[in-house]
């Protein structure tokens, strides 16, 4: 296989990497590729940051999709010199990129680069790493070149600065504390109230090492910088930033924005006057907002109805899926070009007013429920009915900020269902539909499984059986939410539920009304997912020396990982079977940890966690071949870099995510087996096998007509368009084409 194969779903570089002529160019064919180039490129290629790869004494230049726009008009650099490629600033990059092939890793933030990318120079900024890339021989094999382009941010700060030389320093605000600052002595001027901020009595004296032994140590480096730029008589003399307070009498965190000016005499700072003002209560309420925002986002997208937020000018500004195939952009009545697509009429037969839609209403604060139908029409001509409903929203204080409203497809509702159904048996979420009246459940799709770890019959007839897998703590809220749905509304819960195979899952479950042509709610319908998996976010630490295992946790929780700490390898076995996916990260440093002993008890008993290892393999080059026939998917040296570490896990979350993927797909594939009928699955062995309806009948002793039929309705339990697809399927479940009665051997 040729080496440039490996490298699936690496984009518009990755084929170009893959067809380009090799032999040409000072690497030379790619089957002669080292291996240590192959993972450099694979990681290149694979990420979705801008990223240059230089190998070679030559400098041969690889780049990834990301990487295109800042090549801009340029030649294809692709296999070129790395000199040749940006030749116009290899004065500058050239030390950068010469220290880097001598060991030297090197970081750069916001430089200045002249380019000639789209015919003519061109001021950038840019903000970039070079790490050196060690080759089988232990010595430097390329360099990494990690690039983000910072020209438009620059231009932004550039253009603040300029606009707040502008403004004076004294700022006009409520609460706000006015303060100097004599930068020569030191001198400190608090009133009270700034005093409070940082935990201070009103009398408490005041220094510059007070002020700074408040401040957060997070934030400290970016307040010393401040300071510093706030007293550079090159600078602007500007002093603003955002920042928390330690109180030091009372250890209470709160935000500061400050704001303030420094007085230059002679080219010295001689004065600096500012304004304080605690924000805490904004910080924490924009937090909240952002995390509000985006749990409401993720509720909207498993409506099964188009839902939308509208601002007081008609603007839409937050819109689930389903609401983008109206294309939508503003409500109708706001704009004669989408009222086109939308008719309404009064009882009387006239054609109803946009004024008098439902969007316009509730943004006058009006409740317009269940709502009004509407004849919408298609971007190709045809017209279907739905039914627009819609209801002002208001802050805190009663201030209508806007409208929310909701587009239901009431068209044709019984082949909605149908499609609903249809889509159902194919999603890797489980779909259900009740009757609320006799509390049945009509329908679940054979993902439900899956998801509950229990045979679809169990729980087919009766809701109650159910609601008695979910915890004992939760089912009060679960059943509450069943009865609230068949009164129609739409719900959301998260639950846990214990399987039968005694596994504990987190499940989210959107409950919703569905209601027939006169509105009145018939069935309830819910789609429920499983959000323990959490597509490998879950990593699990084993390392037996507290601090690491604290400052390792640490550095995967900054990177959005959901952690679980272990302080032996014996603790974590003991646990391991009940564990939701995720990746393993095991120091071996410590006897405690476990060692080896780890990924090969994993391996022995096919638990799917794969394991990265931390560790000093003292000098021996065959430790990390040991390591992976251990069972282990990495093998980290110490002292390693915090990047190549969170690399590490991302490609074992990918990892995971695909081998779900595929064991969803043949979960799926086999509750679809399940269901047929012995015939069904006779007439299935007949078509894997290539047979024609006549051999197949023949075989099994029925007429080729009937065949036909048995053969129509395999197809369709399967969801298979096509005899490949049919193979396909039936292959992920395990199942392979029989040998023909006809075949020698």
């Amino acid at each position: 296989m040729n080496a440039t194969d490996g490298f699936p779903g690496a984009g518009i570089m990755g084929e170009c990497v893959r067809t380009h002529d090799w032999t040409a160019t000072p690497l030379g064919p790619a089957e002669t590729w080292p291996q240590s180039l192959r993972t450099a490129l694979s990681i290149m290629l694979s990420s979705a940051f801008p990223t240059y790869l230089a190998w070679g004494p030559e400098l041969t230049s690889f780049y990834n999709d990301a990487y295109i726009p800042i090549m801009g008009d340029k030649p294809n650099g692709l296999g070129r010199p790395f000199p040749e490629v940006w030749s116009e600033v290899w004065d500058t990059i050239g030390p950068i990129t010469e220290r880097a092939m001598h060991g030297k890793a090197c970081y750069f933030e916001d430089l200045p680069l002249t380019l000639v990318r789209r015919g003519h120079p061109e001021a950038t900024w840019f903000s970039f790493a070079y790490s050196p890339i060690r080759d089988e021989t232990g010595g430097i094999g390329g360099v990494l070149c990690t690039v983000h382009e910072t020209t438009q941010r620059v231009h932004a700060e550039t253009a603040l600065r300029q606009s707040e030389a502008r403004l004076q320093a004294a700022i006009d605000l409520v609460d706000v504390s006015p303060y100097t600052w004599d930068p020569a002595t030191g001198a400190l001027d608090w009133d009270a109230r700034l005093r409070a901020m940082w935990g201070l009595s009103p009398d408490t004296p005041v220094s510059l090492d007070v002020w700074m032994s408040g401040i957060h140590p997070e934030d400290r480096a970016r307040v010393e910088a401040a300071l510093a730029h706030c007293v550079d008589p090159a600078g602007d003399g500007v002093y603003h930033i955002d920042y928390r307070v330690i109180g030091i009498e009372d250890g209470v965190e709160r935000w500061v924005s400050t704001h303030g000016r420094t007085t230059f005499e002679n080219g010295r700072p001689v004065c600096f006057t500012g304004a304080a003002l605690e924000i805490t209560e904004r910080k924490r309420a924009e937090a909240a907002l952002r995390e509000s925002e985006a749990r409401l986002s993720a509720i909207l997208d498993q409506l099964p109805l188009g839902v939308g937020l509208v601002d007081r000018e008609g603007n839409i500004t937050l819109g689930n899926q389903m609401l983008q195939q109206y294309a939508l952009v503003t409500i109708p009545s706001r704009s004669p070009k989408q009222a086109g697509h939308w008719r309404a009429y009064t009882p009387e037969g006239r054609p109803l007013s946009p004024s008098d839609y439902p969007g316009a209403r509730a943004l006058r604060g009006e409740t317009v429920v269940p709502g009004i139908d509407f004849i919408f029409t298609l971007p190709d001509g045809r017209e279907a009915w739905t039914r627009v409903s819609a209801a002002p929203f208001h802050n805190a204080a009663r201030e209508r900020l806007g409208a929310v409203f909701v587009v239901q497809d009431i068209d044709r509702e019984k082949r909605a269902e149908e499609r609903f159904r249809e889509f159902a048996a194919h999603s890797t979420n489980a779909f259900w539909i009740a009757n609320p009246g006799d509390r049945t459940l009509e329908y679940l799709n054979p993902v439900f499984e899956t998801v509950f770890g229990t045979a679809q019959n169990a729980f087919r007839h009766d809701i109650s059986r159910w609601i008695e897998v979910v915890h004992p703590d939760d089912r009060a809220r679960v059943a509450e939410a069943f009865g609230r749905t068949a009164l129609g509304v739409v719900s959301v819960e998260e639950f846990r539920i214990t399987r039968t195979d005694g596994a504990l899952r987190w499940i989210r479950n959107t409950f919703f009304p569905i209601r027939d042509e006169q509105g009145r709610v018939r069935r309830t319908g819910g789609i429920a997912q499983d959000i323990t998996r959490h597509e490998g976010r879950f990593v699990y630490i084993i390392d037996a020396d507290g601090t690491s295992r604290e400052s390792l946790s640490r550095v995967l929780w900054k990177a959005g990982y959901d952690v679980r700490a272990f302080p032996s390898g014996k603790a974590f076995l003991e646990s391991a079977p009940a564990l939701v996916s995720g990746c393993v990260v095991l120091d071996i440093q410590h006897p405690d940890a476990g060692g080896l002993a780890v990924p090969r008890e994993l391996k022995a008993r096919r638990i799917g966690l794969p394991v990265i290892v931390l560790g000093d393999a003292g000098g021996d080059v065959t430790f990390g071949v040991h390591v992976m026939k251990a069972g282990a998917v990495d093998f980290l040296p110490l002292p390693y870099r915090t990047d190549t570490l969170l690399a590490a896990v991302a490609s074992a979350a990918v990892d995971i995510r695909q081998t779900e993927e595929a064991d969803h797909e043949a979960g799926r594939a086999r509750a679809r087996m399940a269901e047929m009928s012995e015939r069904e699955r006779e007439v299935l062995a007949g078509i894997l096998a290539g047979q024609t309806n006549k051999q197949i009948g023949r075989d099994i002793g029925i007429s080729p007509r009937t065949v036909e039929t048995h053969r129509a309705h395999v197809m369709q339990r399967l969801g298979a368009k096509t005899v490949p697809d049919a193979v396909r399927i039936a292959a992920s479940a395990g199942v392979q084409a029989p040998r023909r009665s006809g075949d020698g051997g």
